[in-house]
């Protein structure tokens, strides 16, 4: 059916013939209107409760949820080694992973619904859209290390589909576009020099060499933690020009601003990555022409992050989705 040519709304008395063919042929030519965009995730929302907490920092994790995982039919996820910590065997006996992720980075987890400390929560029946809601109660934890709680969809196999032919969705393949409903509200004031507690929508994936690029887009930031650069910015890290022992470092962070949201308010996010990769190439793994990311270019996560130093931030996130093409 994917193949086949219908007109773009039923004949009507009264339409003019010009009218439709015009509108066919456009569908025709049009690329967006022959390849739509599709979700590369294997549960967009989320929608289903089959998850796991992963502690960044000591590589635990805890909290396994696979009461909706069998809604999720497809052999490209099996995984006998990776994920035996799961502890979830598919209806068609295969090992299987999480299809979304909550990550801790920097909390204990005897922190875990305590203040100062971290907090995540999934409202909804599996199955329904799901909220999932970020505590990162950081402002009198007295360090100003850095506190991280995530909404995590990673790993190629897991939470990221792979094409029908088995390879891999690269970043190189078209558009990349990550879109979700975001909440962010900032409490109390700041207490350490650096004023952090903001919202980010990161990109990860594989470059040549072994290493991973890794976009990170700022939705909120009610604290200003950094000033942008003159090409608008925020923070880098072993981007072009780092080298190590005569080679480029295989792996570059980017930190930029992008589409704002107001405090409290529940707002559509969009973002653009192949445009980001595009404006920003030049801090940025490229393929031969520069015009780009490489080809080798396997998308490994996209998180959604909620982060703070000496500042308390609660973080909501619902109705998600990762569309290539």
């Amino acid at each position: 059916m994917r193949n086949s040519v219908r007109l773009p709304y039923p004949l009507r008395i009264g339409v003019p013939a010009a009218v439709l063919f015009a509108a066919l042929a456009y569908s025709l030519h049009d690329p967006a209107a022959a390849k739509p965009a599709k979700s590369i995730l294997y549960d967009p929302g989320p929608s289903l409760r089959c998850y796991s907490v992963s502690v960044e920092t000591t590589g635990e994790n805890y909290g396994n949820d696979h009461r909706g995982c069998n809604a999720i039919d497809s052999p490209w996820r099996e995984n006998n080694e990776g994920c035996k910590w799961f502890n979830y065997v598919s209806d068609a006996g295969r090992r299987e992973c999480p299809a979304w992720r909550f990550i801790n980075y920097g909390w204990p987890k005897e922190r875990l619904g305590k203040y100062p400390g971290y907090d995540h929560q999934v409202k909804g029946a599996s199955g329904s859209p799901l909220q999932l809601v970020m505590q990162n109660n950081s402002r009198t934890e007295g360090s100003c290390d850095l506190k991280e709680m995530a909404f995590s969809y990673e790993y190629i196999g897991s939470s990221i589909r792979r094409k029908e032919s088995g390879e891999t969705y690269n970043f190189a393949d078209g558009p990349l576009k990550v879109s979700y409903d975001a909440f962010a509200r900032k409490s109390g004031g700041f207490t350490c020099n650096e004023k952090r507690a903001i919202l980010t929508t990161d990109l990860i994936y594989h470059v040549p060499g072994g290493g991973k690029d890794v976009i990170s887009v700022v939705h909120y930031d009610p604290g200003h933690f950094m000033t942008p650069n003159a090409d608008g910015v925020l923070w880098t890290n072993k981007c072009a020009g780092s080298v190590e022992n005569g080679k480029r470092v295989p792996g570059c962070r980017i930190t930029v601003p992008g589409q704002q949201i107001q405090a409290g308010k529940t707002t559509r996010v969009s973002v653009d990555f192949t445009g980001l990769a595009k404006k920003y190439r030049k801090y940025l793994h490229q393929n031969s022409d520069r015009t780009g990311p490489p080809k080798e270019s396997a998308i490994d996560s996209v998180q959604i992050v909620n982060s703070t130093k000496g500042a308390d931030l609660e973080t909501r996130v619902s109705h998600a989705d990762v569309t290539s093409g």
